[in-house]
């Protein structure tokens, strides 16, 4: 008999606050009986309840239509800025999923080591289908768009007791100890064909990449003994992931002194750069490389904020400039929506009023150059990309 979950849950499309996970400085639910339906309303915000119903046989949750934030937020531990996308909503309609990975069935262990096509079978057999990345991703994110099945953080005990945690849906062991298959894929690109996702991860992956919004591709004919699924009803939803893109390596940007202090006050490594002023461009970046031999290398300079995209997905904002009188500061912002920034890393010079300028050049990706004198021993330093998201500042 199939026993459906039914969730009742009003949904608000609004987007929680945006914070980023700055790198260091670089400076030195009763049990029902059968055929009847639970709800999975769940008050905002709330914790997971500490116990979780038994699994019915071959039960399914309904998921309401409705708006969720998909992907992550950048500079999130485990986020590959190529794979995810900056945290965007999308609408999906209605459908329903198996609230175990298949046979759906807490008594029988999940059906693993098939590939992506034999799960699409079985899920066929029983008049269903393999679920689409964003349903997967919105029944594990829940009503409230949390980065992990059961909320802000990993719970550690998910990966050895999955039927215990249970998504804002109430969908069960949703990330914890088993990659699932989906019916999406990465798009082809040039040289390459495309590939087969997958969400969730083993049991003994690192946190992070348990998270709801992690992407994964693979080999449609891959089989692992941790690698299973499960199947949804209903309609296919079309939406799809917007994949993120490559766009130009450098352009030109605006932010107020005022702007980037209240950015710096949010991270404890910069809260006490204050009295920000940002140098006069052009002529202080024409000052930068007059100090020096005067050859520019074929790089270009400015002192003014500068966006930075090292890879597809990854977008920084370089600043430089003064605090007070005395110091200069160079720094490097995630851009996580229109003008909302966390700090990835900094670098503070003490009694050195600049300037200080970036060198830079559209052909070159993975990094750029800072300089308070082009050409002059010491007095220029690297900003370099770290795949997957992270920013190093230094000095030689």
């Amino acid at each position: 008999m199939l026993r459906v979950r039914r969730s009742f849950v009003a949904l608000l499309p609004a987007l929680g606050a945006l914070v980023g996970c700055p790198q260091p400085k670089a400076d030195p639910h009763p049990q029902a009986s059968p055929g009847t339906s639970r709800s999975t309303a769940s008050a905002t915000n709330a914790p997971p309840a500490p116990q979780v119903p038994e699994p019915l046989p071959n039960e399914r949750v309904e998921i309401p239509g409705g708006s969720f934030n998909v992907g992550s937020r950048p500079g999130d531990p485990g986020r590959n800025p190529e794979l995810e996308p900056r945290l965007t909503s999308i609408e999906l309609g209605p459908f329903q999923i198996d609230r175990l990975p298949y046979p759906n069935d807490g008594k029988s262990p999940p059906l693993t080591g098939v590939s992506r096509e034999e799960a699409k079978r079985h899920c066929a057999e029983q008049g269903e289908r393999l679920c689409t990345e964003l349903e997967w991703e919105r029944a594990c994110k829940g009503p409230n768009s949390t980065d992990y099945a059961t909320g802000k953080v990993w719970e550690a005990r998910c990966a050895t007791e999955p039927l215990r945690c249970a998504s804002g849906f109430d969908v069960l062991a949703m990330g914890g100890n088993l990659r699932e298959w989906v019916a999406s894929e990465v798009p082809s690109k040039e040289g390459s064909g495309a590939r087969a996702l997958l969400r969730g991860a083993a049991a003994g992956a690192a946190g992070p990449e348990h998270r709801c919004a992690a992407r994964h591709a693979l080999d449609g004919e891959t089989k692992a003994e941790d690698l299973g699924f499960r199947c949804c009803k209903g309609a296919p939803n079309a939406a799809i992931v917007p994949e993120p893109k490559l766009g130009d390596t450098f352009s030109r940007a605006k932010m107020s002194a005022e702007a980037l202090e209240k950015v710096f006050k949010r991270d404890p490594h910069t809260a006490s750069i204050a009295g920000l002023k940002f140098y006069r461009e052009p002529d202080a970046a024409n000052t930068v490389v007059a100090r020096g031999p005067g050859d520019k290398k074929g790089f270009l300079f400015t002192v003014a904020p500068l966006i930075w995209r090292p890879t597809a997905g990854a977008e920084f904002l370089l600043v430089s400039g003064k605090s007070g009188d005395a110091d200069a500061f160079v720094a490097v912002l995630h851009v996580l929506g229109d003008d909302e920034y966390s700090v990835a890393a900094s670098f503070f010079m003490k009694n050195e009023p600049g300037p200080v300028a970036f060198a830079y050049s559209d052909s070159i990706r993975p990094r750029l150059h800072w300089s308070t004198c082009w050409g002059c021993p010491g007095e220029t330093g690297k900003i370099l990309f770290r795949p997957p998201e992270s920013v190093v500042i230094f000095q030689p």
